[in-house]
Order: C-alpha cells, then sequence, then structure tokens
C-alpha cells in the first residue's frame, strides 16, 4: 500500500513539473491609450448678441465696480436707461481641447444644458460659431484638432431664459473619436443691472 501511494506522489509530483508547477500572477501594468482630452476653460451666461465669440471673455468686474460704473452712466445728461446703455455681452463656452493621439480628431458640442441648484435641467442652450483662439483672437474653426496638438477654442451660446442672479451647472456633451463624454462647470449668471434709487429715465 505504501509503495502505491508513492508511486501516486512521484506521478503527481512529475506531472506538476511538467506544466511549469504553479502559473505566475500577470504583473505586467495596463497599456494606457492615448485620448483625446476635453475639459471646461470658462463660461459665461449672458446674452446673445447674434454673433460669435470674437475676443477672450474679460474678467468679470467686481460687484461695486459695475455699480458705481452704472451709476455714472445714468448721471450723464440724456442718458438712456442702464438696461439700454449696457453693452450686449455674447454668451460663450471655452474648451481646452489636447489631442494624444497620433492623428486628427474632430471634436464637437452634442448638446449645452443648464441645471439650477438642485440639479434639475431649466434650459437647453445652443452652441454655434465654433472658433479657435489664434495670434489673440478667436477666428472660425472647422471643430478639427491636429495630432498631438493642444488648442483652445469656443462656441456662442444662446441666451439662458431663466432667473438671473442664480447659480448654475452648464453641463456639456462633446464627442471625439474617442466616443463621447460629459463636462461640468457651475457659473453664475449675472443679474440685470438696475438703476439707482432717484433716477429719472
Amino acid at each position: 500500500m505504501t509503495t502505491i501511494r508513492s508511486l501516486l506522489f512521484v506521478a503527481v509530483s512529475a506531472a506538476a513539473l511538467a506544466c511549469g508547477g504553479a502559473s505566475e500572477p500577470d504583473t505586467t501594468p495596463p497599456t494606457t491609450t492615448p485620448k483625446v482630452d476635453v475639459a471646461i476653460a470658462s463660461v459665461t451666461l449672458a446674452d446673445d448678441c447674434g454673433t460669435g465669440p470674437t475676443v477672450a471673455p474679460p474678467a468679470p468686474a467686481p460687484a461695486q465696480e459695475k455699480l458705481a460704473s452704472s451709476a455714472a452712466r445714468s448721471a450723464k445728461p440724456g442718458s438712456m436707461s442702464i438696461m439700454a446703455d449696457r453693452a450686449c455681452e455674447q454668451s460663450s463656452i471655452q474648451l481646452r481641447v489636447a489631442n494624444g493621439t497620433t492623428a486628427a480628431s474632430k471634436v464637437t458640442i452634442q448638446r449645452v444644458e443648464l441645471l439650477d441648484e438642485r440639479g434639475n435641467k431649466v434650459a437647453d442652450l445652443t452652441p454655434r460659431a465654433p472658433s479657435r483662439w489664434a495670434d489673440d483672437s478667436y477666428q472660425a474653426w472647422d471643430e478639427q484638432v491636429a495630432a498631438s496638438d493642444t488648442i483652445q477654442v469656443s462656441y456662442a451660446l444662446s441666451a439662458p431664459h431663466v432667473a438671473r442672479g442664480a447659480m448654475y451647472t452648464v453641463r456639456v456633451v462633446v464627442a471625439s473619436a474617442d466616443g463621447e463624454r460629459t463636462l461640468e462647470q457651475q457659473t453664475m449668471l449675472e443679474a440685470e443691472a438696475s438703476l439707482p434709487p432717484g433716477v429719472v429715465t
């Protein structure tokens, strides 16, 4: 009996050695595939001036400076109301696009949605006039990104017809060679300028 057990042990050991013993775990790290990276650079929620973005969006001025500027314009003889005198500011969204692949890629905005503070969709914004920042100005862009290139682009947006003076989340769905992805950024829709007390229009 002991001899039979010994023979079985030898046979099993030989089979294990023939198969190379226990397999080693695969420790090779996964290969990272280059991709087209898209990120929101900035969002401006304001008006729809009927034009595409032509200049880089200005930095927002402090609220007190805006109020002082509006009051000064209203005090001028013959001036119109602040609402009529306020310059039109185009709603827009700026994106940073980095193509990490070795082939050109098309990048497009599928849709732009506006969410309130509770996460409810309150408006759809229509993007138009895709432009690329080059030579200190926005120029018409065919939505193509060259291989291994990083660019700044902008789209004009329709005006958000929602309550002003509130915080909103802009949700953007973009498509590229990698498929669709969703980007979000919070921004304030500034309140309309109001007339100071005592001003007659």
